[in-house]
């Protein structure tokens, strides 16, 4: 157990067993931000409503604002099935004509 905390104690916040670094350290900020217009929200959860006992996949399309903004305006439902077990390929065909 001791040796167990010894390793913890090196992980960021000292790994919840008690002393460790300072909680008052800064922490990089490496978080990104993704905005998604209404419509493409509408069209998602639409999306994602149909095909409730499957998995659903889609294309979103946007643009890269800056390093760590994405800012998505359309999506398009991919035509594809599957579980957890297996998935179906989206038709490379598709994807292109749905792109043009």
């Amino acid at each position: 157990m001791e040796r167990l905390q010894q390793l913890m104690r090196g992980m960021p916040g000292g790994g919840g067993m008690g002393g460790g670094g300072s909680s008052d350290a800064p922490t990089p900020d490496c978080a990104e931000k993704v905005h998604v217009s209404s419509l493409a929200l509408l069209k998602m959860l639409k999306h994602g409503r149909a095909g409730v006992p499957m998995e659903v996949m889609g294309l979103m399309l946007g643009q890269f604002v800056d390093d760590y903004t994405i800012n998505c305006v359309d999506v398009f439902a991919m035509p594809q099935s599957g579980t957890s077990v297996s998935v179906e390929s989206v038709d490379p065909v598709f994807q292109m004509r749905m792109l043009d």
